[in-house]
């Protein structure tokens, strides 16, 4: 039912897609972009129609630029794009003038001389005072109004907090606490092959920002798993066994609370198996900033929802409004309006925001998980999914809600992060994708 109520979300943008399809499809050419060409005598008009198309094709980017710039999550194409999208626009616009305007006799036969004179009979019906008023209007126009909206676009679009409908709290840190670590690598196992997990603990150590002094805690949760030969292959600092329940969830939280006192300066909270490691890596390469990041994640970045009736296209429904329960246990009853999701269950972060709030907070999500008779096993909540100590629903939730939990709920990230596939934009740094802590006198621990 979920799934399908987030479907018929996305209608009205399929009805629009498929309209401008089906209008393309009959027209028989693109509407936004002119590929017409004149190839006979009365094609020569074609040109005046591939004008109209560049205005169009102006037209229609800034409008939808000024769509995108006016909403939460702005567009940031950056200078460089406009400058080569405009000087497309200038090349292709003074081609259909070059043509236009050179000899009629010259535009019809390229190839083949002809003689002039064969066009002297030409008529040429002279505008109406109707044409030349309808004429006047529509230079005005787009000699004032597409300036105008073009301008509006570019100062939108390059505004940092313009528009901005999110009052983002100031996180609530722990600057007291002194780590003794400066990274750990905690692990969620189950029965992934060890040679597996060796090469993600190999590769993550010897990346720079992260270090081969790195420790790595690995969690099992297989009963019959061999720990001695995980330890030993893996290069583990330390193997724990647990019992199989909630998934990496009820793990990351097992090991705050375990280790509340002991925390590193910065924990990369991982699956055995991580998601997407082509694009995996370089994410940790590029955003991990040793002693500033705060809460970094490692999956799908963007997706944002309303506090109070938090969902998304997955399917995902917060039924029990534990969103604005969380928030208001960590901000003291401040407002909970947009929240940015997290996704895939892998993420870095540090002991100033993990400790930053109470630790009651994670006591109370963790019961949620290992209690057969907590509220995350009733049918209040699950609604017909299907649950059990292993594979609870609970997961899906606590999943999306590690930027909430660590207070990373800045809206700049939803717009600016790009996706794992692409990795950077252009203008971009390590901010886009992360919140950081503030700056300390040293990053390094002795």
């Amino acid at each position: 039912m979920d799934v399908v109520m987030g479907l018929v979300a996305y209608l009205p943008l399929l009805a629009i897609n498929l309209l401008a399809t089906a209008t393309a499809l009959q027209a028989g050419k693109s509407f936004l972009v002119p590929i017409d060409h004149a190839e006979t005598e009365k094609d020569c008009d074609v040109h005046g129609n591939n004008a109209s198309n560049m205005l169009g094709l102006l037209a229609m980017t800034c409008i939808a630029g000024l769509l995108s710039a006016l909403k939460l999550r702005r567009s940031y194409a950056s200078w460089p794009q406009y400058i080569f999208f405009a000087l497309v626009v200038a090349l292709l616009s003074s081609r259909d003038l070059a043509a236009r305007y050179r000899p009629r006799w010259i535009t019809m036969y390229d190839a083949v001389p002809s003689d002039p004179s064969d066009y002297s009979d030409a008529t040429y019906v002279a505008p109406t005072p109707e044409d030349r008023k309808h004429a006047l209007l529509r230079i005005m126009l787009i000699a004032v109004a597409l300036p105008a909206a073009w301008l509006a676009y570019l100062t939108l679009n390059f505004s940092q907090h313009i528009h901005q409908k999110v009052v983002e709290l100031q996180p609530i840190l722990d600057l007291t606490y002194t780590p003794q670590t400066n990274t750990e690598i905690v692990i969620s196992m189950y029965k992934e092959p060890s040679d597996q997990v060796a090469y993600l603990v190999s590769a993550l150590r010897n990346m720079d920002n992260v270090g081969r002094d790195a420790k790595v805690h690995i969690y099992v949760k297989d009963m019959n798993a061999n720990i001695e030969e995980i330890q030993q292959v893996t290069g583990a600092n330390k193997v724990t066994a647990l019992p199989n329940i909630g998934r990496e969830g009820e793990t990351y939280l097992k090991h705050i609370l375990g280790n509340w006192d002991t925390l590193a300066r910065e924990t990369i909270f991982l699956q055995a198996d991580v998601h997407n490691p082509r694009e995996f890596y370089p994410r940790v390469r590029d955003y991990f900033v040793p002693g500033r990041t705060g809460m970094l994640s490692l999956g799908w970045s963007g997706q944002v929802c309303n506090c109070d009736t938090c969902g998304d296209r997955f399917g995902f429904r917060d039924t029990t409004y534990l969103f604005p329960e969380i928030s208001n246990r960590i901000n003291n009853a401040a407002k909970c309006d947009e929240v940015l999701l997290s996704y895939k269950g892998q993420f870095i972060a540090s002991a100033k925001r993990i400790r930053g709030i109470d630790k009651s907070i994670y006591q109370d999500l963790h019961e949620a998980y290992v209690k057969q008779d907590s509220w995350a096993h009733q049918e209040e909540y699950l609604q017909g999914r299907p649950d059990s100590m292993d594979a609870p629903v609970f997961g899906y939730t606590m999943e999306r809600m590690w930027n909430l939990i660590f207070q990373c709920n800045s809206m700049e990230i939803a717009w600016k992060c790009p996706t794992l596939l692409s990795g950077h934009r252009i203008g971009g740094n390590v901010e886009d994708c992360q919140c950081l802590d503030p700056k300390s006198d040293s990053h390094t621990l002795m």
